[in-house]
């Protein structure tokens, strides 16, 4: 599996569209960065500090989510004309869960690194050209990120199960809506006459999403330790469910 491995993140490190999406990440956040330190100099604007630059990233946490989607995405596009060398990966006797494994661990080195380098690039450019609030913005930057990951980590295991095996990003997006974003609200409906949806509702990685605000700054959901460690057993016990489901599907399905 790691020889497929090391094929992959050599196709991944070369596919372009994967590339031009990064770039284009990065390029929006040196333009915002850029924008705030321009209009920063003239008074009155209050918005030219790092609070606000970061304000982005834990306020919006859901946001992440469709980013994670359209990483995956473009890392899994074109799936049908790569039906053949799929195949000849199965002929030449590599198993169909060494691929789909493979595959999945070079994705998800991908969007960690994603998940990590853009907001490395935020902090680094706000820290140089932007006013320091010191309002807990950076604590709470850390903490988004900390508490969010295995949420992603989810997204990540939903999208690549329906994009691979059906080799059609928009045919794999809407069931993903469905199970991420419409599942819970079902789940809480039912909850009304059976309190078990309503327990299961609460293991839905879209509701632990929300924040609150008071005097004393934001409030994550996964701000205890308890609530935390429930944010790690939804998104990765969420991602080993959609990771069998994958491999069972690819073993069953016919490879043309």
């Amino acid at each position: 599996m790691l020889n497929y491995m090391k094929s992959e993140w050599y196709r991944q490190r070369n596919n372009r569209g994967l590339q031009n999406t990064i770039l284009v990440c990065l390029g929006l956040i040196i333009l915002m960065v850029a924008v705030l330190a321009f209009f920063g100099r003239r008074p009155g604007f209050a918005y030219a500090n790092t609070y606000f630059a970061f304000n982005g990233i834990f306020t919006s946490m859901s946001g992440i989510f469709p980013l994670t989607l359209v990483f995956a995405g473009f890392m899994e596009n074109n799936s049908r004309n790569r039906q053949s060398p799929l195949k000849n990966s199965v002929a030449f006797g590599i198993p169909r869960s060494s691929i789909y494994l493979g595959k999945f661990l070079v994705q998800l080195l991908i969007c960690t690194l994603v998940y990590l380098i853009l907001p490395a690039v935020l902090v680094c450019l706000s820290w140089l050209f932007l006013e320091h609030s010191n309002e807990g913005e950076w604590y709470y930057l850390a903490h988004a990120l900390i508490g969010g990951y295995p949420l992603c980590v989810f997204m990540l295991s939903i999208g690549f199960c329906f994009i691979f095996n059906i080799g059609n990003s928009i045919s794999g997006i809407l069931p993903i809506l469905f199970i991420v974003y419409i599942l819970p609200y079902l789940f809480r409906f039912l909850g009304m006459k059976y309190p078990i949806f309503s327990e299961a509702a609460e293991w839905c990685p879209a509701s632990m999403l929300g924040l609150s605000f008071d005097n004393a700054g934001i409030h994550f959901y996964w701000d205890t330790p308890i609530r935390m460690l429930r944010c790690y057993l939804s998104g990765l016990g969420g991602a080993l469910i959609f990771l069998c489901a994958g491999i069972f599907w690819l073993k069953k399905r016919e490879i043309r």
